[in-house]
């Protein structure tokens, strides 16, 4: 596939049916947001490199699988969790995470789960709050991997003791966070990432390029869109930002807790050019 506008292509890309969306694909298309002339075979190669060398097979048992994948990813390739730089934007992209062999949770998560699908392992992403998570579909249950910590396995009170450390000890594990994503929520997870790490950098015009790519996968966000009205403003663009925010307003409900705030908003920027 040749390099182009990385939006352009991400968006076409998202049109095809569901089941045809790969997330290694689709994630490295992601990556060309900042590596313009990236090289999708040549990173889908490494995925498949690194299968090949995996000792996996359904006729294995889960657990054999897991041991072996870890044994590949964390021992003998020492892929591991950045704790130091965790906000570092390199560590969202997929390539970077392939080359420096450190990343997130959630890329870390797709490395394990794309190396595990050429596999022809059940293995998929988990959207756990404040720390994607993978698991192995058995058929008599489910085994919870934690890719960013070595693959370690986790059981129910290992993932609320995660939960509380990370958001408090009120808050309640429910079994609902343990579900399996989607390719597109796990790409809207990774641009969220993206977007949040770029904000702290103020570096507005690649918040702007994550927002974009993230309403390619979901044209009707209304987040996205009251976002991209808040990164126009800060831009000085302020029609662009009058725009979003009126298309907000239309799309909003009533009882939007935003609504105040986006009309504070609207009246700010029409008070400017008065």
């Amino acid at each position: 596939m040749n390099a182009s506008d990385p939006i352009f292509e991400f968006t076409t890309y998202l049109t095809r049916p569901t089941e045809e969306i790969r997330l290694d694909m689709a994630a490295l298309m992601l990556a060309r947001t900042q590596y313009p002339a990236l090289d999708l075979s040549a990173q889908l190669a490494r995925l498949d490199a690194l299968a090949a060398r995996a000792d996996c097979s359904r006729l294995n048992s889960p657990l054999e699988n897991i041991d072996n994948l870890n044994r590949l990813l964390f021992k003998e390739e020492n892929f591991a969790g950045n704790e130091e730089e965790y906000d570092d934007p390199r560590n969202s992209y997929l390539n970077d995470v392939l080359d420096r062999k450190t990343g997130i949770p959630i890329t870390l998560s797709v490395i394990y789960q794309e190396v595990a699908r050429r596999c022809g392992l059940p293995i998929v992403g988990v959207g756990f709050p404040g720390h994607f998570l993978a698991k192995y579909v058995t058929g008599s249950g489910e085994i919870i991997v934690d890719p960013f910590h070595g693959g370690a396995i986790l059981d129910a009170a290992d993932c609320e003791e995660k939960l509380k450390a990370q958001f408090g000890e009120d808050a309640e594990f429910l079994p609902t966070y343990l579900t399996a994503t989607s390719n597109k929520q796990t790409l809207t997870r990774m641009l969220n990432n993206l977007k949040g790490s770029y904000f702290r950098r103020k570096d507005f015009g690649k918040v702007l390029t994550m927002i974009e790519m993230a309403m390619a996968i979901d044209p009707g966000a209304r987040q996205e869109l009251h976002d991209r009205a808040m990164i126009h403003f800060l831009m000085r663009r302020y029609s662009d930002s009058m725009n979003d925010l009126r298309s907000y307003l239309r799309l909003a409900p009533p009882d939007d807790p935003q609504m105040n705030g986006v009309k504070t908003m609207m009246h700010r920027i029409q008070a400017m050019h008065n």
